[in-house]
């Protein structure tokens, strides 16, 4: 019988075999489960020593409670909002994510799809396809160098895409209260503004935040009415940091110039029926931005990594809660 216990919640991976070959060396069973709810979890989790999650969510107080041996949980993944950290705490469990598996990717769809979105590319498809071969709907369409791009989140992807946006000549700010100054590092300069002035004087706004009770509805109808120039919005973090209905009516008032979404509040499921649906200067993409064969194989190994830290007696690189440290189960 194994020594230790490793729950999997739910997963979207051909196969497991990274981790039962990671934690066989620990002398761990991996029970491996496709949960819908977390009264499904339960009764396979009680006994567990750590928890692997990927996007089941409601990981709460009562959950939590129910566990009687569990020292971690680890996200598959960046952002923890499946699993309520605080509750975590109070039952001594640690909580760990794997913060930068896909921040290349993320960063290369976002700047991806500002250049669609400038360029009108998806457009132009869409109304050649419709046999419209001309110039007048793509009216106007204007350079790249020049104009400015605003970034919500200087965290690890913002600056990724700060980077690569750089290399296109276009005037940086950004808006982070967790970044003190402007930042003239990295190859390139960006300067920091209020979240009012960012969406006052940018052309592309790039969303790079985590969803928290703070963040929730960031972009809502009151920012909308402050974007003077119209831009475009790039929205490859959390769906809930947008309030769609007030995102709508932007794109309906002309106070945006389209939107390129990754992530939208309340999908999937996904309906053709969706009122952003009806905007040709709107691309949807199914929250793949994180995607891609390397970033994958990455995410499984460097999540069951951390259970093994924890399962070692160490403790986990990405530890989201480090004030469990003290009274942590042993």
């Amino acid at each position: 019988m194994a020594k230790f216990k490793v729950v999997v919640t739910d997963y979207v991976f051909d196969n497991l075999d990274t981790e039962r070959s990671i934690l066989e060396e620990c002398d761990a069973e991996l029970v491996v489960l496709q949960c819908k709810s977390v009264d499904e979890v339960i009764p396979f989790a009680i006994d567990a020593d750590a928890i692997l999650n990927t996007y089941l969510g409601g990981l709460d107080e009562h959950f939590f409670s129910t566990l009687k041996k569990c020292k971690v949980v680890v996200r598959y993944g960046i952002g923890v909002d499946t699993i309520d950290v605080k509750a975590a705490t109070r039952y001594g469990i640690m909580v760990a994510n794997v913060p930068d598996y896909c921040i290349e990717e993320v960063s290369d769809h976002a700047v991806a799809c500002a250049l669609d979105l400038i360029r009108k590319l998806t457009l132009s498809d869409r109304r050649i396809r419709q046999g419209d071969w001309g110039l007048g709907y793509l009216k106007p369409l204007h350079r790249l160098r020049g104009l400015t791009a605003g970034i919500v989140g200087m965290g690890r992807i913002g600056r990724l895409s700060a980077h690569k946006l750089n290399s296109f000549g276009v005037n940086l700010i950004f808006h982070d209260p967790f970044v003190e100054i402007s930042i003239a590092s990295d190859g390139f300069h960006a300067r920091k503004v209020t979240l009012e002035e960012l969406v006052a004087e940018s052309d592309i706004i790039l969303i790079h935040v985590p969803a928290t009770p703070e963040t929730y509805h960031l972009f809502n109808k009151k920012l909308f009415s402050l974007m003077k120039r119209e831009p475009i919005i790039i929205n490859c973090a959390r769906g809930t940091l947008v309030d769609t209905d007030a995102l709508v009516d932007a794109l309906a008032k002309g106070q945006i110039s389209g939107a390129a979404l990754d992530v939208i509040e309340g999908v999937p499921p996904f309906s053709p029926d969706n009122p952003l649906c009806q905007f040709d200067n709107v691309i949807i993409t199914p929250h793949s931005a994180w995607y891609s064969e390397e970033a994958l194989a990455n995410l499984q190994q460097l999540a069951v990594e951390e259970v093994a830290r924890v399962l070692k007696g160490e403790r986990p690189k990405s530890l989201i809660n480090p004030e469990v440290l003290s009274d942590s189960r042993s």
